[in-house]
């Protein structure tokens, strides 16, 4: 039994480190495009945020967002209020400013009345 275990531990560092290994095709100057609604909350992954909530700025389009928490290697952000269907997702931390991805909103589905 024991060597069972070892086998299936064994093979699972296997294929986290396979899972790892940077991708040589992948294209890193491509937008990325999330989709959601307004008031959803936000997962934004990197690095180089500050730990201090306050001190990083998320702007969709032109309206700032609400980061709920951050440490240095993701914000939790809520989706503000917007009047365009897409727009650029901006993170400013000091003089620093990371690269645009767009956020597509999604209309809310009123639940209709039968």
């Amino acid at each position: 039994m024991t060597h069972c275990k070892m086998f299936v531990v064994a093979l699972l560092l296997i294929v986290a480190m396979v899972a790892c290994n940077l991708n040589p095709k992948e294209n890193t100057k491509e937008v990325v495009t999330v989709e959601g609604q307004a008031g959803n909350f936000l997962i934004i992954k990197g690095h180089g945020f500050s730990e201090n909530r306050n001190q990083n700025k998320v702007v969709f389009g032109n309206v700032t967002a609400k980061v709920l928490s951050a440490n240095t290697n993701s914000l939790v952000v809520q989706v503000p209020v917007q009047s365009a269907a897409t727009v650029p997702v901006m993170v400013t931390v000091g003089d620093n400013v990371s690269n645009a991805m767009l956020f597509a909103y999604h209309a809310k589905l009123v639940a209709s009345k039968f």
